[in-house]
């Protein structure tokens, strides 16, 4: 699932914040409620720094509150399960019942279910899909995730229940691909002619119809965006809720504020430092799961001083990973090695992280040519000092904390490192342009792991190859990877990917962590996930 963009860096403290819930006042507990089960009613108060972009995401940029408020108006083909640390995820019906493969695997029928119908009666149907399917490709909307579908040549509608699918290839990721992005309703949204999509944001919204089991209710800018129960769910016993409110704080910290005076009563992520003020609550409990994503420091492969792969190892041996870990996240994080996260099923089992050895740091570096020859304590080499900036996204304490203990650990083997907090969008372009020498950031990792967005050569113009990382058999495995049948028959080829990361280290990994979320308990059924903190939403229930 590529709730958010596919391996998108993103900066963890600007995405969630506070999420709170009141029971409604005029619903009384029945008799359900008081045996400890599902009952209906409440409203339940989120909180965000940022509102949500719109209602059409093929004309927004991806932004975590965005996508956690479209998954719950409008339904996919199929539902992505939260399954992928075990095993390659898995599928359950959504709008769709059922589908099923041709033998040759280029294409794949989706029989539709009969009972769902838009929030303004009208059915949905595969025409809907195929029209969702043209406006995905259209140019003139230009979705940001197009290229997911380049591999779909049609998509033909057999029956008003029944969609196929063509692809001109076989290859690991088609499911995904049918999948990615909900379908939308063309009998609502047609009118308005793709070319002046992206001119009219506002129009959608003010011809809403939905199929999940939320619609809006109102929408104030810059405040607040109340979801409600959408009365023709096809699943009518849910949602349990009466109203969702995405209500906009100015941050984290008076989201957690609000938390401990009750408030608000769920967070989806909270620090390391709060979890003893959250277990001191009698009110609240922890929910801590890991969470998709890894930090790293990029080194501009394309920069003089971290072309070479060997000066990159002895980087990485002389920062102190361990104490970075223990000192910024406590228990609840572990030094990264892979970019695929150990918790995830295709993590190769047999890499480890390098050690923390300046000695052998030291020693790579003066077999490099790396000496300090003038003695003012920084190595330099044909008449240039081992210096550069090291970036990092203002609003993130763990990382700027991160970046201050890595100059003290560089300087200590002749490295000097400086740190320069920068705001998050600039950093963003500077990675893009290749307009920096290191920086670190954060990497969301896609279910369908296709790394070739983050280490083929091609995906330096086009992708995220932030580190401007070439090597030519890289891109083959890449590329065999991306050619299996299906997502298991590309775990031997992800191995070698991963260790061929480990051998070049054209990043150093830093860190993987473990999402904390505090909860009332009053607020029950909640399971967020590595995606979304709104995954079962519709199944959410407040206990009188």
């Amino acid at each position: 699932m590529r709730g958010t963009s596919l391996f998108r860096a993103l900066a963890l403290a600007a995405a969630l914040l506070a999420v709170g819930c009141r029971q409604a006042p005029d619903r009384a507990a029945g008799p359900e409620a008081a045996a400890g089960k599902p009952r209906r009613g409440g409203t339940v108060v989120t909180g965000w720094t940022a509102e949500p972009g719109g209602v059409n995401s093929l004309i927004l940029p991806n932004s975590q509150p965005t996508n956690e408020m479209l998954f719950r108006l409008f339904l996919h083909l199929v539902e992505e399960q939260a399954d992928f640390q075990r095993h390659p995820a898995t599928f359950k019906p959504q709008l769709a019942e059922s589908y099923d493969w041709s033998a040759d695997h280029k294409t794949c029928t989706f029989h539709l279910r009969k009972d769902v119908v838009w929030s303004d009666g009208v059915p949905v149907n595969a025409d809907d899909v195929r029209w969702t399917w043209a406006a995905q490709k259209n140019p003139d909307v230009a979705w940001e995730l197009a290229d997911s579908k380049r591999w779909i040549t049609d998509v033909e509608v057999v029956d008003p229940h029944t969609v196929r699918f063509h692809f001109s290839r076989v290859y690991a990721k088609q499911l995904l691909d049918i999948n990615e992005g909900p379908v939308f309703p063309k009998h609502a949204w047609e009118k308005l002619p793709f070319k002046e999509w992206r001119q009219n944001g506002d129009w959608f919204r003010q011809h809403l119809v939905v199929d999940g089991p939320f619609t809006i209710a109102s929408w104030q800018p810059q405040q607040q965006v109340v979801l409600q129960r959408n009365e023709r769910y096809y699943e009518k016993e849910f949602p349990y809720l009466d109203r969702v409110v995405m209500r906009q704080i100015p941050d984290q910290a008076s989201g957690f504020t609000q938390l401990l005076s009750g408030d608000l009563d769920f967070l989806p992520q909270i620090a390391p430092t709060d979890v003893p003020r959250v277990k001191a609550s009698p009110r609240l409990q922890l929910i801590a799961y890991w969470f998709n994503l890894y930090v790293a420091v990029v080194w501009n492969n394309e920069n003089p001083l971290f072309q070479d792969s060997e000066v990159r190892r002895a980087l990485t041996l002389a920062i102190d990973r361990p104490t970075i870990v223990q000192t910024v996240l406590g228990p609840y994080g572990k030094v990264a090695d892979s970019p695929i996260l150990t918790s995830v099923w295709a993590h190769d089992p047999s890499i480890h992280p390098l050690p923390f050895d300046p000695k052998e740091a030291a020693r790579i570096l003066a077999a490099k040519g790396w000496k300090d020859t003038d003695g003012d304590g920084v190595l330099d080499k044909d008449g240039k000092l081992f210096a550069f900036e090291l970036l990092v996204n203002t609003g993130n304490q763990l990382r700027a904390d991160a970046a201050v203990m890595i100059q003290s650990q560089l300087q200590k083997v002749g490295i000097r490192a400086t740190p320069r907090q920068i705001e998050f969008n600039t950093l963003g372009t500077a990675m893009e342009s290749g307009k920096f020498e290191a920086a670190i950031m954060g990497y969301t990792i896609d279910t369908s792991l296709d790394l070739r967005s983050n280490f083929h050569s091609e995906s330096i113009q086009e992708g995220s190859n932030y580190p401007r990382y070439r090597n030519p058999e890289m891109d083959r495995l890449l590329e065999v990877a991306q050619a299996q049948p299906d997502l298991a028959a590309e775990r031997p080829y992800l191995y070698q990917v991963q260790q061929m990361v480990q051998r070049d280290q054209p990043l150093t990994f830093l860190w993987e962590s473990q999402r904390l979320t505090a909860v009332n308990k009053r607020l029950k059924n909640v399971h967020p996930t590595a995606t979304f903190s709104f995954f079962n939403l519709k199944e959410w229930w407040i206990e009188p």
